[in-house]
């Protein structure tokens, strides 16, 4: 896999929060380029762009989770028991959702099971969250 620049990391993850945040599906011609995108996600990452600007409500999530992206400080990559690297992670995760037969589900799923393991990661080990 090709490795994805720093501002196409930022990107994809603004795009997957902001199709999480969305309350409906996206209209199917959408989804078509986004699977056609998630096929090909190293090369055609820049169309996420154009897809979030054709729906008002896509787009004004997108600007907003890319402020924060673009806002918040680097963090400590996480320590991995696997040899894959954080920009591997994102572009299987990001195709995934891309190519789902409904994004926004996925991508609401994605987002729901990573704030699950994120909330407080001792409360789950003694089984009180």
């Amino acid at each position: 896999m090709a490795a994805l620049t720093p501002q196409q990391e930022k990107n994809i993850e603004a795009f997957i929060t902001a199709l999480a945040q969305q309350e409906e599906s996206l209209p199917a011609g959408l989804q078509s380029q986004l699977q056609a995108i998630g096929q090909n996600l190293e090369n055609r990452a820049t169309e996420l762009n154009a897809i979030a600007a054709s729906l008002p409500s896509l787009n004004q999530a997108y600007q907003t989770a890319l402020n924060e992206v673009h806002s918040s400080e680097p963090s400590a990559t996480p320590v991995s028991a696997s040899d894959q690297s954080a920009s591997d992670k994102l572009l299987e995760q990001a195709a995934q959702v891309f190519t789902a037969d409904d994004p926004v589900q996925a991508a609401q799923r994605q987002s729901r099971s990573f704030g699950q393991v994120a909330t407080n990661p001792l409360k789950r080990l003694f089984r009180r969250g």
